[in-house]
């Protein structure tokens, strides 16, 4: 029995699994809380952000997306009860105890489970923590968990795993009569499935040896690819949530199919060949092409039908609408000024973010004898490569939130139309308040930090906690019979 492409609907209906909407935001609120940490850390005492801490806060940020992108297709997938009910409970635990492995690992340490010294050599030993090895094991299954949801979404039959129908829907489950084509999401998952391998790769030869990263840019390869692979993944789901025509859907595919594999190539060559990074940067602009389609498709333009023949209608549309389209727009902010980033200050392997160095000390270098941060490129304008990943980041969890609560708003909320468009103008402020601290900082305002501690992480914060009760009391009162899905 072997791995094969189901000869089935080549369309998946979209759906909400509410424990896993749940999980969703339990890992975005862990990240979250993580990441503040950080930040008002090194505000208060003027303390390095540790290293485990901006891993942390990223990885279960996007983790939380993908997440919520297979809370949505879940309902619909032909996989077995087991599977199901086994990929629910791994993403309930699997990024939060991730977390915890991982900050014991760097804070506390712990026993090896394999250690060589190497005195006379460049690198001061070998290691293999037990710490780390679990935290490896825990982000290992929850890339299978997710990965068996992209590959079963995208039509792809898998041997003891795959059904011959979904099983029977559960009443914590919502459907659409949405179709989104299966193609949509077998791409992105193989990109972000290799994005996955080179983390592992990373990991397994560089952390165990206590070496830096080299190239850099390694780090870039293995972030950029499942990066690109997600956003693009987003919009096309948006663009079948907003109903845009066939053709148009059509033209966004394509520009996936031929953007993603590009990017890679393109960032395999700067990596290892050396060349320049227009390589990547280039065919990047095809993505981005892509992600400016979705800029009017929120605004309805490219509409097939009106939304109320979609299911996607009500008064808080208008509002959603608006809110996606700000986001998006967003987007094409931070990623314009990744390219520029990539272009002029990041055009070679071996100069990217990396560990700060003591003055006078090459760069990029060796592990400092005490970890002093992290830094971007030297002469990258101040705030740039944080407007760049954290608020590009951001917006792209407010995507799928908005996306989410478009579609399924009305069934979570019911007559409560004042919370839904309250959500609908918070949360595409959260990320622009990260946004324009960080311009605030390239202008030199004084304080301008205070956006993002003020007005973002508020913001962020009442829309995690908002979105966390919304799921919790669906799931409540479905139990109680008081709600039907």
């Amino acid at each position: 029995m072997g791995i094969a492409v189901s000869a089935g609907k080549d369309t998946i209906r979209l759906g909400l699994n509410l424990p896993m909407f749940v999980a969703a935001m339990v890992a975005i609120g862990s990240g979250t809380l993580v990441g503040m940490m950080g930040v008002w850390g090194a505000a208060a005492w003027g303390r390095p952000v540790p290293e485990w801490e901006k891993v942390g806060h990223a990885h279960t940020a996007w983790w939380a997306v993908l997440i919520i992108i297979a809370a949505m297709v879940l309902p619909s997938l032909s996989i077995k009860p087991w599977v199901k009910k086994l990929i629910v409970a791994g993403t309930f635990v699997g990024p939060v105890l991730w977390t915890g492995v991982l900050a014991s690992y760097y804070e506390i340490g712990g026993p090896a489970l394999w250690r060589v010294e190497a005195p006379l050599g460049p690198i001061a030993y070998y290691e293999l923590p037990v710490l780390g090895v679990i935290a490896a094991f825990l982000e290992f299954l929850g890339f299978i968990a997710l990965g068996v949801v992209g590959l079963s979404a995208g039509g792809v039959r898998l041997p003891l795993i795959s059904a011959e129908s979904p099983p029977p829907k559960s009443k914590y489950e919502l459907l659409t009569n949405i179709e989104v084509p299966r193609k949509v999401f077998l791409v992105p998952t193989l990109a972000i499935a290799l994005s996955v391998v080179i983390g592992f790769a990373i990991t397994g030869v560089f952390k165990v040896t206590h070496t830096p990263i080299r190239p850099a840019a390694l780090v870039q390869l293995h972030d950029h690819v499942a990066l690109f692979a997600v956003s693009s993944m987003i919009i096309l789901i948006g663009m079948s949530v907003l109903g845009v025509t066939e053709r148009v859907q059509r033209l966004g595919y394509k520009l996936m199919v031929i953007s993603l594999p590009l990017v890679t190539a393109g960032l395999f060559a700067f990596n290892f060949l050396g060349v320049h990074s227009v390589v990547w940067v280039v065919p990047a602009a095809i993505y981005y092409v892509l992600l400016l389609l979705m800029i009017p498709a929120a605004f309805g333009y490219f509409s097939a039908k009106p939304a109320a023949e979609r299911g996607v209608s009500g008064p808080h549309v208008p509002a959603y609408r608006w809110g996606i389209a700000v986001i998006f727009i967003g987007i094409a902010v931070t990623v314009a000024i990744g390219a520029s980033i990539a272009m002029i200050w990041d055009s070679n392997p071996h100069v990217t973010v990396t560990y700060r160095q003591p003055e006078g000390s090459p760069y990029p270098g060796p592990y400092p004898a005490k970890y002093i941060g992290t830094a971007p490129a030297r002469g990258t304008p101040r705030g740039w490569e944080l407007a760049h990943f954290s608020a590009g980041s951001w917006y792209h969890v407010a995507a799928v939130w908005m996306i989410t609560l478009l579609v399924f708003g009305p069934s979570l909320l019911g007559a409560r139309i004042g919370l839904l468009v309250l959500l609908a103008a918070l949360i595409p402020l959260a990320p622009t308040f990260n946004l324009a601290s960080r311009f605030l900082t390239w202008f030199g305002i004084p304080n301008s930090p205070g956006a993002l501690w003020f007005g973002g992480h508020p913001s962020m914060g009442f829309a995690i906690i908002a979105l966390f009760i919304i799921g919790v009391a669906s799931i409540y009162l479905i139990a109680k019979g008081k709600k039907q899905t």
